[in-house]
């Protein structure tokens, strides 16, 4: 990588469009899976594949190649290419050889795609209004030298292997689930990153998964899916063989509840979302709104761009984005770096300060009144570096147990006259729209749901909710904060790619929600009975 950050900058970094910041990263992944389903496991997978990314600037750092062209279509944007990296690395196989003539040959195409694009830069610049937010393109920034030592990962594989068989063989005693697995997938990434500014990074991260999944048809053709998991960082922090036993059994169970459930009547009205609900709620409707490039985007929403020193939630909440925190309470977090995908040491940042916004999430992409990263420019390998979300953790400055919050629910549910509450156990996901050229919503899809009822009735669980709804109105009607905490750990889609990311957060009551009905298909469940299974 130095020697052909040398070359470049020797023939392509001089002139007033030379290069005029060139970066290179190598991504190596290696990855076992084992998965079993129905007694039975197919051996391990073993994949190794390494990437690398070119990014070419020119022009200045006021305005340079990466700038927003406005009112062009997608289609109009030069291609990034996908640079697959040879396995082998220097001495006699060839491999520096291999990869030097790689990022040549990409930092060629990157560099006369930047050429084209700052011609149109220039004339769309020339021919539009005044951009409402006139900071650069490009910010400055430290220029760390960090090379850890390559982390080893050795996941014991004939063990997890008679594992995963042992724990799938749990599904057939639930007639129910049509179909189910259980996988482990233990992941080794090592990453070398470095820049014509003399950044020099190499470090490395472990990702382990261990997951089940298991599906049915309702009645009504409505297909369900539940899914467990636990993510850690270390093998150590696996759970051990009862554990995943008891995630398997609870995964059936509440999967066979799911399938005889009534189906949910749209609603609006009060509601809990549980710690892990409530985190992947605020990941979702707030999280994605405060990433930086949102705010300088004409096309985007800019919900909060002018709302800094104002309160946007109550003043019981604050927010931060924190990925150099590892753990909390125990649990390893997905969204933990130490640098980001441009060199940028993480940073904790405070966004929301007691109800009041304060801050966003910055990529070296700088925004009015923001000139510098934060640390929050990220990217999946083969992908540009946008400012997405790392740990972002939701702390509730007052707080009452979670008993005495059902209670405030109860209560909620009788002042505003309707005949029930609801509780968000558990969202696999969702989206949310934060461009202007849409309806500036979110819709999450919870897993697990229970109507709670003010006359003493027990919980009714129900099944085929989606959670809807725009973001101001929900976080103004955001009520208390139970003294709890749980912790999402997932991955998020986005302009750059998939990236890691946690979300944490007490259990919240919120004084309206609104619900609707799921999308269904209409096919009957299976006409064939599963077989009996002999012990």
């Amino acid at each position: 990588m130095e020697r052909a950050l040398a070359y470049v900058q020797q023939h392509l970094g001089s002139g007033a469009d030379g290069a005029y910041h060139v970066a290179y990263a190598l991504t190596d992944r290696r990855s076992v899976t084992l998965q079993g389903t129905h007694g039975a496991t197919a051996g391990a997978s073993h994949e190794h594949g390494r990437i690398a990314d070119v990014d070419v600037r020119v022009g200045s750092r006021t305005l340079d190649n990466t700038h927003k062209i406005r009112d062009a279509s997608w289609w109009s944007e030069e291609q990034r290419p996908t640079l697959v990296a040879p396995l082998v690395d220097g001495g006699g196989s060839g491999g520096s050889t291999a990869l030097y003539e790689l990022l040549l040959r990409g930092t060629d195409d990157m560099y006369r795609g930047a050429r084209r694009r700052l011609i149109k830069v220039r004339a769309n610049t020339a021919v539009k209004v005044e951009r409402e937010d006139r900071s650069d393109d490009f910010s400055v920034a430290p220029t760390p030298v960090s090379l850890t030592p390559r982390p080893v990962l050795a996941l014991d594989e004939v063990t997890w292997a008679a594992w995963v068989r042992d724990a799938s063989a749990l599904y057939l005693k639930y007639p129910g689930v049509h179909d189910s697995a259980v996988q482990i997938v233990a992941t080794d990434q090592r990453r070398w990153l470095a820049t014509n500014e003399g950044t020099r990074i190499a470090d490395g991260s472990h990702h382990l998964r261990v997951a089940t999944w298991a599906t049915t048809t309702a009645a009504d053709g409505m297909k369900l899916q539940v899914y467990d998991y636990v993510d850690v960082a270390s093998i150590d922090h696996l759970p051990d063989r009862a554990r995943l036993l008891a995630m398997v059994q609870g995964a059936a169970e509440r999967l066979t509840e799911l399938r005889d459930a009534p189906l949910v009547e749209p609603y609006a009205g009060p509601a809990i979302l549980r710690g892990r609900a409530a985190g992947v709620f605020f990941h979702e409707i707030f999280g994605h709104r405060v990433e930086g490039h949102r705010q300088k985007d004409e096309d985007e929403g800019q919900t909060f761009t002018s709302r800094v020193g104002q309160a946007i939630l109550p003043p019981f909440l604050s927010v931060v984005d924190d990925p150099t925190l590892a753990n909390i309470g125990g649990v390893d977090l997905n969204g933990a770096y130490r640098f980001d995908d441009e060199g940028v040491p993480s940073q904790r940042v405070s966004l929301v300060e007691r109800g009041v916004l304060r801050n966003f999430l910055l990529s070296r992409s700088p925004i009015a009144n923001f000139p510098s990263s934060n640390g929050h420019g990220r990217r999946q390998p083969g992908s540009a570096v946008v400012a997405r979300q790392g740990n972002l953790m939701v702390e509730a400055h007052t707080s009452v147990p979670y008993a005495t919050l059902r209670a405030k629910l109860l209560d909620e549910v009788r002042k505003q006259g309707k005949p029930f509450g609801l509780v968000f156990d558990d969202i696999s996901g969702g989206f949310t729209f934060t461009g202007r050229a849409e309806v500036n919503a979110f819709s999450v899809q919870p897993v697990t749901v229970w109507k709670v009822f003010p006359d003493g009735r027990p919980d009714q669980l129900v099944r085929g909710v989606d959670l809807i709804g725009t973001p101001l109105t929900t976080f103004a009607r955001i009520l208390a904060a139970a003294d709890d905490r749980d912790v999402f750990n997932g991955m998020c889609g986005a302009e750059s790619g998939w990236v890691p990311v946690s979300a944490s957060s007490p259990s919240l009551l919120i004084g309206e929600v609104e619900v609707q009905r799921h999308e269904k298909e209409n096919d009957r469940p299976p006409l064939l009975i599963a077989p009996e299974v002999s012990p």
